[in-house]
């Protein structure tokens, strides 16, 4: 019963990690919504390098740093400006609980190998699943919110609504 509590406890972390993640993700896209309107359409969008993605914090200061013409900008209209930094606000707070799910699901990979008794592979095997669910968790994130998953899902929805009609006209 113990390790079948420890492999729960590992899906727990790593699904607290995920979907706070999908969350904070949803909410920096709506104000993204509110904010692409103020963003200058002459230069390009940079790739982020990807040591700003495993660092959170460091991720949010870049985009604080090159935010600031955007925002003065947007400060002009008080509607817009409050609906923005509510949206960032939850964002950010998400991802933060996403990251804490992180650290968390770190110390149950742990925790999972000792328990099944593989303490040799413990430290090596932590890290490997921990960069597995890591990529997995953060592609699975990209994922549903993609536009493939939003037509995926309008297809599904026709067809279902098609099937009902059908089956009302046979009735």
């Amino acid at each position: 019963m113990e390790k079948f509590t420890i492999l729960c406890a590992f899906v727990a972390d790593w699904l607290l990690f995920i979907f706070p993640l999908y969350q904070g993700k949803m909410e920096l896209m709506e104000s993204n919504s509110v904010f692409a309107k103020y963003q200058s359409s002459a230069g390009k969008r940079k790739n982020l390098p990807f040591f700003y993605w495993i660092f959170p914090p460091l991720l949010f200061h870049y985009y604080k740093k090159n935010a600031h013409q955007q925002l003065v900008k947007l400060a002009s209209n008080k509607q817009d400006l409050k609906s923005f930094y509510s949206f960032y606000n939850k964002g950010l707070a998400w991802y933060f609980v996403s990251y804490a799910g992180f650290l968390h699901a770190i110390a149950s990979s742990y925790e999972l190998l000792e328990k099944f008794d593989l303490e040799e592979l413990a430290t090596l095997g932590t890290f490997l699943i921990c960069l597995c669910c890591f990529f997995a968790g953060n592609y699975y994130v990209d994922y549903l919110c993609s536009k493939k998953r939003h037509h995926r899902f309008i297809k599904g929805m026709a067809k279902t609504l098609i099937s009902d009609k059908i089956t009302k006209k046979e009735d």
